[in-house]
């Protein structure tokens, strides 16, 4: 909606312009005129090198400083970016092997717990037997990402 605002207003200035220019355009070029003479000796004069060099200094002083800022700001984030990026790998490993297990028709997967960190995964849970025991660790070993596997599983009736 401002963006329709600031555009009805933009055409209305537009509008009224070119229509002055139409009705009087000896006036555009001499109002031109002025402005450019105006710059030219602006930039003939000492004063006008003068703030044409500050503008300059003070330019490069800010592009410096915001490429520190930047600098600064990547390398303070850096620990965090990869703290996060490790977080969302553990949850990927994490949801691959929970729907793994329950895919497998041979494992009870709703009495199974995965617990998964920097890429180590811990089984805890009860099962019926050494074989779905076997089963649960080998699908946790075949996952993409896994480094090792603890089984913390218990046989229980």
């Amino acid at each position: 909606m401002k963006t329709f605002f600031f555009a009805l207003i933009l055409g209305i200035f537009i509008g009224a312009a070119l229509t002055s220019y139409y009705n009087s355009p000896e006036s555009f070029e001499a109002l031109f005129q002025k402005t450019s003479d105006k710059i030219s000796s602006a930039k003939n004069s000492e004063t006008g090198q003068k703030i044409a060099e500050q503008a300059k200094e003070s330019a490069e002083n800010i592009a410096e400083e915001v490429k520190e800022g930047v600098k600064n700001l990547v390398e303070e984030t850096k620990d965090e970016r990869e703290a996060l990026v490790d977080t969302a790998k553990d949850a990927g490993i994490k949801t691959a092997i929970l729907g793994k297990l329950k895919l497998d028709s041979a494992i009870d997967a709703s009495r199974i717990q995965v617990e998964v960190e920097n890429g180590s995964v811990v089984l805890s849970g009860e099962i019926a037997s050494r074989a779905e025991e076997r089963k649960a660790r080998d699908i946790a070993l075949d996952t993409r990402y896994v480094k090792d596997v603890t089984s913390n599983l218990q046989i229980a009736p």
